[in-house]
């Protein structure tokens, strides 16, 4: 017997899970249809805009703006500001600002010389019969009396616009005098040659209209569809003994839950619908499964819970499944009691009003009149005292209410006065102490209005401590950055010093080759520190000239280790490179890049331990291109990575191998002017280099 009842009850479960599915189903593979009607509805709110008419009487007032803003000597009008404009029509200056970007214009006299022209256009094909450029093109015509004619010369609603138009010239006159109340000048012998190219009129025209994919009114339907059939479906099988599903605790919740999670539901789909159905452009995903999926569950829920009523009845349903009808049974249960609780406290309420009577005299007696919060109060207390006094002069009895309300409000805000005053302060001393220099204090008190200000402060303080931090580190580094660089420029200074002597003395031609040699050396080695200098301060000044091209790094890379294999061998290192067959293009300098690679080859033939591999990786991550080095390091790794990439800072601190300190420095500055990222990382002995610059969007180049 409970086998089969299983059984049913797995049954019922499976036809409601098929009828939850099925609807989202039918909603899913209906979007591509939705979404097709939607942008065929949106281009037809488009061609209609094309023919409204404030969008056709923007030009004319277009044409009002520009001719009181120009200096005319043959008219003798006076030029408007823009204030003045708009002053005297501030809707129509609204316009002129709105459209002014989108619009190329010329401007001419009656004998056709022309006046002025739209600053972001040269003018060419503003002809009346050349708008090539333009898929719109009107001309306006005032004459010497300041009549207008409007001639619309190209557009995909030519026709109808220039019906429109004609409409709108007939009352012109009226619409100016309501708009500008003649404040503005009508133009005279003046012609406006307007072009639109049609992008310009889609980004004017989506300030004021959409032409977005909305969702037509077939989404609604098949929506609400969905949910009859599913709230029906969900009707039918509860009522079923036989299915089992009705009589769960899930589907007994009361009428009122059901009712608000039903409505907050249907509201959101109300108002997500035209995001749901046409975000993906008509593909759907598992995001719009899962929507639809939840909404038609609830939809079940909330029928099945409903569908009782047919079981129970009308009057058992309110009385079992409804909260308000709960309420006032404890509501009529309990009234009686406390109409006796009230009687018996009366006693006790008097008391209190007494004492509390008691203690508005103590207090009234109390006031000081010079204080200036008080007297502050009380003009506000007295204001509104007579602005309530005037509005209910005609009752009788509202002065003395007045009177009472009005010493009511003024120990209300006398108390909220003193809190924020005492708040204050306290906001005042913890500020106090910061100046003073203590960054660590703290306010554990409710400060009111100003509690926002506690999270502004500790915002301070985090700030403070770190420019403190930042500046002591500062400090250090420049204290080191001088010692490292007296260093690094003294030591083959002193060396070519002592070598020039010894050559003075030295009269044996082997020797003096050989010191010359040394000199060589030595003079090679400041060469390159001091050029190395100038490179890292034009890199931090950012006053590097960069030669930007697209490159292939991978090919790069291969020329820059070929070049350097002879260093690579001398030093015993194996280099596993793990590159790809394909190109991996970034737009970069290749001079700085090229130095960037061999800096990075440099540092691991410096400090690798021999006989050792250093492996390198290029690949094309998530749109970036990744360079990737890694190398055991021959001493142990001490050094902090955040700061090994600052000027004259090497990882042997004692400084015995050759190197400026300078090369991963350069490294960094390189990458980041070229909009890189560079970072390093230590594991035990294990020195770890990473690269990230942006690649090149290929499809972005062919369109």
């Amino acid at each position: 017997m409970d086998t089969k009842l299983k059984n049913r009850r797995k049954l019922g479960l499976f036809l409601a899970a098929v009828t939850i599915l099925g609807a989202a189903f039918f909603m899913i593979y209906n979007y591509h249809t939705i979404y097709r009607k939607a942008v065929s509805e949106a281009q037809k709110t488009y061609t209609t805009s094309l023919s409204d008419r404030e969008y056709l009487e923007s030009f004319l007032e277009f044409s009002y703006v520009l001719y009181n803003q120009e200096i005319s000597s043959k008219t003798g009008e006076a030029k408007m500001s823009q204030e003045e404009i708009s002053d005297a029509a501030e809707v129509w200056m609204e316009d002129y600002e709105a459209l002014y970007p989108y619009l190329d214009y010329r401007i001419e006299d009656g004998s056709g010389a022309v006046l002025g022209r739209s600053t972001a256009n040269t003018g060419k094909g503003l002809a009346d019969d050349s708008f090539k450029e333009y898929a719109f093109g009107m001309v306006l015509t005032y004459d010497e009396h300041g009549d207008l004619d409007v001639k619309v010369v190209k557009s995909s609603e030519k026709t109808t616009q220039s019906i429109a138009l004609r409409k709108i010239i007939d009352n012109w006159s009226e619409t100016v005098e309501d708009a500008t109340g003649g404040e503005l000048k009508t133009p005279k012998n003046r012609t406006y040659i307007y072009g639109m190219k049609k992008n310009g009129i889609e980004q004017y025209l989506n300030q004021w209209y959409w032409f977005g994919d909305e969702a037509p009114n077939d989404a609604w339907y098949m929506m609400l569809a969905c949910m009859a059939a599913v709230g029906v479906a969900a009707w039918i099988l509860a009522q079923s003994d036989t299915l089992g599903i009705g009589g769960r605790k899930l589907f007994q919740q009361p009428f009122e839950i059901v009712f608000i999670v039903a409505v907050t539901g249907l509201g959101l789909l109300d108002n997500k619908l035209n995001w749901i159905v046409t975000r993906t452009k008509g593909r759907p995903g598992a995001m719009d499964a899962a929507i639809w999926i939840a909404a038609f569950a609830v939809t079940y829920w909330a029928a099945s819970c409903v569908s009782e009523i047919q079981k129970t009845g009308v009057r058992k349903y309110v009385t079992e499944r409804t909260l308000l009808w709960r309420m006032w049974k404890t509501l009529r249960k309990e009234a009686p009691a406390a109409a006796e609780r009230v009687g018996r406290d009366s006693g006790r309420l008097y008391r209190k009003v007494k004492e509390m009577a008691h203690r508005l005299y103590q207090t009234i007696t109390d006031i000081d009149f010079t204080d200036k919060s008080s007297k502050a109060i009380l003009r506000i207390v007295l204001v509104n005292f007579i602005i309530l006094a005037v509005t209910s002069i005609f009752w009788f009895y509202g002065i003395m209410a007045l009177i009472i309300y009005s010493v009511i409000l003024y120990f209300i805000l006398k108390k909220y006065f003193n809190e924020i005053k005492k708040n204050y302060h306290r906001l005042l001393e913890a500020t106090n102490e910061i100046a003073d220099g203590n960054l660590d204090v703290e306010i554990d008190e409710n400060l009111g209005v100003f509690e926002p200000f506690k999270e502004e402060i500790e915002k301070i303080q985090t700030g403070f401590k770190k420019a403190v931090d930042e500046e002591v580190k500062s400090q250090r580094m420049k204290t080191e950055l001088v010692t490292n660089v007296s260093h690094d420029l003294k030591t083959p200074l002193t060396a070519i010093i002592t070598y020039v002597n010894l050559l003075k003395m030295e009269h044996d031609p082997e020797r003096q080759k050989e010191y010359i040699d040394v000199l060589d050396r030595k003079s090679l080695r400041l060469k390159a520190l001091i050029e190395d200098l100038f490179e890292i301060s034009k890199a931090s000044s950012r006053s590097v000239n960069l030669n930007i091209i697209e490159m292939d790094i991978v090919n790069l890379f291969k020329q820059v280790k070929l070049e350097m294999e002879e260093k690579i061998t001398e030093a015993n290192l194996d280099f596993r490179l793990d590159i790809p067959e394909e190109k991996v293009i970034v737009a970069l300098d290749g001079q700085k890049t090229y130095r960037i690679f061999e800096n990075l080859i440099g540092n691991a033939v410096k400090y690798a331990m021999p006989h050792t591999r250093v492996y390198v990786k290029i690949a094309a991550e998530e749109g970036e291109a990744v360079f990737r080095m890694k190398n055991v390091s021959a001493t142990e790794l001490t050094f902090n990575p955040e700061e090994i990439t600052e000027r004259f800072v090497r990882g042997d601190s004692a400084r015995n191998t050759e190197g400026s300190g300078l090369g991963l420095a350069i490294v960094k500055s390189f990458v980041e002017i070229q909009k890189g990222k560079f970072w390093i990382e230590t594991e035990a002995d294990l020195f770890k280099a990473e690269i990230r610059w942006k690649l090149v969007d290929k499809k972005d180049d062919i369109a």
